[in-house]
């Protein structure tokens, strides 16, 4: 009997941390093929999954083996018969496609972020001069959003933070986000606030190149939240401001709750979670999670 691998079985097995078996025998749907790719799980052959198991590059199969084995018109013509031999009927089949669907809308991926701080154009210019711009390195999940070169230092009265990474572009509030162990280093409150709530958030030194900057209030521990567009929040009947959870697999697998659900004409689906969270919970960047509503 021949096995069906669709794109649940594949995000099933990201969340296990786990390549997934082929032989002969299988079938891999044009989608699981595709998720599979932007997952990072590998199509491997049953002869190497011993091998494939303890990571050695000779398991992984090619790109080329990675084709999907049935086409797209293939699986029609199953589709048709079934439905024609009354194996299925509409009902059942447009169970089955709502099922995935809202499987596939529920499924996104993580971006762990680490300690950094946004700057405001006048205090950019206070720490490393009159009229400097920022120098992006690498672009971020969020469109226009990026990591600078340029770093700064915290100081608190308890401890200091060296190579703290400035993201740009600037913002009209310098607002400082670190983690949870990060304030008791520093001797500072720990405020767990979503971006832009700094009002009776602790203040903070900020120490560049070229000056000095002291922050009567903006030190945050970041909430978890997930961006996304109205059109992606209406499609999954989500709004601006909910609270979900999320659910993850693997050794530490488990569920991450209260996390907000923040909606903007120009944001990209992504969940934020901090390095603490990740490390904790053993999440990639990158893994695949569930929203829970």
């Amino acid at each position: 009997m021949r096995k069906l691998i669709c794109a649940q079985d594949v995000l099933a097995a990201s969340y296990r941390h786990e390549n997934l078996v082929i032989d002969s025998n299988t079938i891999v749907t044009p989608q699981a093929a595709d998720v599979a790719k932007e997952c990072g799980v590998a199509l491997v052959k049953a002869s190497q999954s011993t091998c494939a198991n303890h990571k050695d590059p000779c398991a992984v199969v090619s790109d080329k083996n990675n084709e999907a084995a049935i086409s797209a018109e293939e699986i029609e013509r199953i589709i048709t018969a079934a439905l024609d031999q009354g194996i299925w009927n509409e009902a059942t089949l447009h169970q089955l496609l709502d099922k995935k669907r809202k499987t596939d809308l529920d499924s996104l991926t993580v971006g762990v972020s680490g300690r950094h701080i946004h700057v405001s154009q006048e205090h950019l210019d206070i720490l490393f001069g009159k009229g400097y711009e920022l120098s992006a390195v690498k672009e971020l999940s969020q469109p226009g959003q990026f990591a600078a070169k340029e770093c700064v230092t915290l100081v608190g009265p308890k401890g200091v933070i060296q190579n703290v990474r400035v993201l740009g572009p600037t913002r009209k509030q310098t607002q400082v986000e670190v983690l949870a162990g990060d304030t008791f280093k520093l001797g500072v409150p720990q405020v767990i606030r979503l971006s832009g709530h700094l009002k009776g958030t602790p203040g903070i030194t900020v120490v560049g190149p070229k000056g000095t900057v002291i922050l009567s209030e903006g030190l945050i521990v970041a909430a978890r939240h997930i961006h996304m567009s109205p059109a992606e929040a209406s499609e999954r009947g989500l709004h601006d401001g909910q609270l979900v959870s999320i659910r993850f697999d693997g050794e530490r697998a488990g569920q991450l709750d209260n996390v907000a659900i923040r909606v903007t004409e120009n944001s990209a689906l992504d969940c934020h979670i901090d390095t603490e969270e990740a490390n904790a919970l053993h999440i990639a960047h990158g893994s695949v999670v569930q929203i829970i509503k």
